[in-house]
């Protein structure tokens, strides 16, 4: 009963964070809608008083484009809410927790990689490099959540399954927090770093695309960046950083 209810509450977290994500996505899609058909009409204006050579297919174009764009991202949203809705919506355990409180992302970070390395077969390597870190205030079922996403696709990055992933966590010059999951994988092309949060972009056959959109979106609201780098072939990494004292 209880890892039901816990399962509940990922759900539903997880379907806020994408909600959010989906929600900027459409935003900006109908932005660009707006600012072209107001260039699109401030032209025609000016075609009207003043012949001039204009190119309203290109405008056209990009208003389509963005449009079709929102439809499908609010389309595969709500695939994705399928889950879950059939969920049983009574009673106060099922609602996330939003329980933030001082934490040290360290000490987390230790207890979910020794889950990982309790997991399969052996052939991949959790490596741990860690400083002592000060506190943040945040949510601790949030960042676990945040962090089991992070493992997951640097386990699904590694050829064949077997691999090394690196973590490591220290504080800059600046005071700030730095949490990085890197891995010896497939890499990633600059193609995909560009657009690896966007709500459904995947290029994993099978899989809804929103894993990164979610982590990117819990680790946002802890007031935190999130930036990807790799090369294919090379391997690819995810830097987490944060002000500890403007978090939460």
């Amino acid at each position: 009963m209880v890892d039901d209810q816990a399962e509940s509450r990922d759900q539903l977290v997880r379907l806020g964070h994408l909600a959010s994500a989906v929600g900027h996505h459409i935003i900006n899609a109908f932005s660009a809608v707006v600012s072209n058909a107001e260039l699109l009409r401030i032209a025609t204006q000016e075609q009207r008083e003043r012949p001039s050579t204009f190119d309203a297919e290109a405008l056209l174009e990009v208003i389509i484009r963005s449009s079709l764009d929102a439809s499908q991202v609010a389309r595969r949203l709500i695939d994705a809410t399928r889950e879950v809705t059939s969920l049983d919506s009574g009673g106060d355990e099922r609602t996330p927790e939003g329980a933030s409180r001082a934490l040290r992302i360290d000490e987390l970070l230790r207890e979910l990689l020794e889950l990982e390395r309790g997991k399969g077969d052996g052939r991949i390597e959790w490596v741990d490099e860690f400083a002592p870190l000060p506190t943040i205030v945040g949510d601790p079922c949030q960042l676990r959540l945040l962090f089991g996403r992070l493992f997951e696709n640097a386990r699904e990055a590694l050829v064949g399954g077997a691999g090394r992933v690196v973590v490591t966590c220290a504080t800059d010059d600046r005071g700030w927090i730095v949490i990085e999951v890197a891995d010896n994988g497939a890499g990633m092309s600059a193609d995909v770093i560009e657009h690896a949060v966007e709500p459904f972009f995947t290029t994993k056959p099978g899989h809804l695309g929103v894993g990164l959109s979610v982590a990117n979106g819990i680790w946002r609201r802890h007031r935190g960046t999130f930036a990807l780098r790799g090369e294919p072939g090379a391997g690819s990494a995810i830097r987490l950083c944060v002000d500890p004292r403007r978090s939460g």
